[in-house]
């Protein structure tokens, strides 16, 4: 007797059975990476489906990355809105059941509990060297537990929706791309078209002590962010690997691969020659591990991958010549091309370099003063992220805070197939810290603190934690 076929209801549902934490004790066995990543691939396959993420709740989605990451501060007939609380504001209104039971899972109480040794330390230096105190290092402790219990609750949400760490990672990694993608065309758009930069820069917010005027500034644009220049630069170079990553997994075509990188390459130039920096050096560390993680030796998207990289790198001086001026180039591009005497005549390696003054006082190295002014001495400062640790924690307790954030990291390490790209972006944003504090604040920090804390969820309070993952 012939065996009836599965219509399509019956497909679906053994589908979110044996897909979803909620019917797993139904469905046995946890499907297999490769069938669960691919399921979220189509918007009416299995983001609708599946898991029941319509179109409607994908363009909130969005919306929401867009505004949390970016940040951009919209003025508002005087009315300051900053585009990131108001996305915290939007998830948490529409779903303030989830932070609450975030704060009840034992991960994420030792996590804030490690946050607040650090701030509880932080502020008895800051008590002890009262002639300068600062809370500037406890604000920013305060902005990393609120990125951390979003991602956590962002965790849970995904959950509820029968989707593993790498479904969600994927899902939002998507997405940024997209999002980087929008905000590199808008850059493009304010250069060849002035009147878009008008348009765009009367809703935006500066601050009176910024030093960028981005209506005025030649050669300065952020599109629809809160600011531009090393921190905006470092996003958008650190998202042309993150795009890397997603064409050799197949989760974005070579096309839409093609596009954006050249977009969003171009868009460096006039935001900061940071994001080229990154961009280059991450990409090298990035096929490096992922060649030694993967099973596969070559393929044909390797291939055309890069050959396209290649491509770029050598065709890109030649194309901009054409299209932008000599000034703009000579400053963006030019010592890149020049090796190492172009970095010399450049400034930057020897400004960084001069930021490391260190205090001739062991009980300040030792202890820190408590400001995140990266200055030993009495109204001093510097950029460095780390020498900005320094002094709010002493080099000891700096060093202790960086291992802190390394472990939590470690538990989206153990669990996703995008390891190389997740050491990477570690990676890169370690080096970057050199140059700023970007691991406290910025997009990349958003970012970064949003898929720990997703991480933190997956890997210790999911029906997920205990699913095998193959080294990639």
């Amino acid at each position: 007797m012939p065996t009836e076929k599965p219509t399509l209801s019956e497909w679906i549902l053994k589908g979110v059975v044996s897909i979803s934490p909620r019917y797993q004790s139904i469905g046995g066995h946890a499907m297999r990476y490769a069938s669960r990543a691919s399921d979220i691939n189509s918007l009416r396959g299995g983001l609708k489906h599946i898991h029941g993420i319509g179109t409607l709740e994908l363009c909130a989605i969005t919306l929401f990355i867009y505004l949390y990451v970016l940040s951009p501060y919209f003025d508002v007939g005087g009315l300051v809105i900053h585009g990131g609380m108001l996305a915290m504001l939007m998830f948490f209104g529409a779903h303030p059941v989830l932070p609450l039971k975030a704060i009840q899972q034992r991960a994420m109480v030792l996590t804030l509990i490690g946050f607040c040794l650090f701030a509880a330390y932080n502020l008895l230096v800051s008590i002890f060297y009262s002639h300068i105190f600062s809370t500037t290092y406890l604000t920013y402790t305060i902005q990393l537990v609120f990125y951390v219990l979003l991602g956590f609750s962002i965790g849970l949400y995904m959950n509820e929706k029968g989707m593993d760490l790498d479904q969600t990672l994927t899902l939002f990694f998507r997405l940024t791309v997209f999002v980087v993608f929008v905000n590199a065309v808008i850059v493009l758009l304010e250069y060849f078209f002035p009147p878009v930069r008008t348009f765009i820069e009367s809703f935006l917010y500066l601050a009176d002590d910024s030093n960028i005027d981005y209506l005025t500034r030649e050669f300065r644009l952020r599109g629809i962010a809160s600011g531009g220049a090393a921190n905006l630069s470092l996003f958008h170079g650190a998202t042309l690997v993150l795009l890397q990553a997603l064409y050799i997994k197949k989760k974005v075509g070579f096309g839409f691969f093609a596009v954006a990188t050249a977009i969003i390459f171009t868009s460096l130039l006039f935001i900061g020659r940071t994001g080229i920096l990154v961009g280059l050096i991450g990409t090298l560390l990035f096929h490096a591990l992922n060649l030694a993680f993967s099973k596969e030796t070559l393929s044909l998207r390797r291939v055309l991958l890069y050959i396209s990289l290649v491509l770029l790198v050598v065709m890109a001086p030649a194309v901009f010549s054409m299209l932008f001026p000599d000034s703009l180039l000579g400053y963006s591009l030019s010592f890149f091309y020049e090796g190492t005497q172009g970095l010399q005549e450049e400034g930057t390696v020897g400004s960084v370099l001069s930021m490391f003054q260190m205090s001739t006082e062991w009980q300040k190295l030792m202890f820190g003063i408590g400001t995140h002014s990266g200055g030993f001495e009495f109204g001093g400062r510097s950029d460095s992220g780390y020498m900005k640790m320094f002094t709010a924690l002493g080099i000891p307790m700096a060093i202790m805070f960086y291992v802190f954030l390394l472990l939590l990291a470690r538990h989206v390490l153990t669990m996703t197939h995008y390891k190389s790209l997740w050491i990477v972006f570690l990676a890169v944003m370690f080096i970057a810290e050199i140059k700023e504090p970007f691991i406290f604040k910025g997009y990349s920090a958003r970012l970064l603190w949003l898929v720990i804390g997703i991480g933190l969820c997956y890997s210790l309070s999911s029906p997920f934690s205990d699913d095998s993952r193959t080294r990639r």
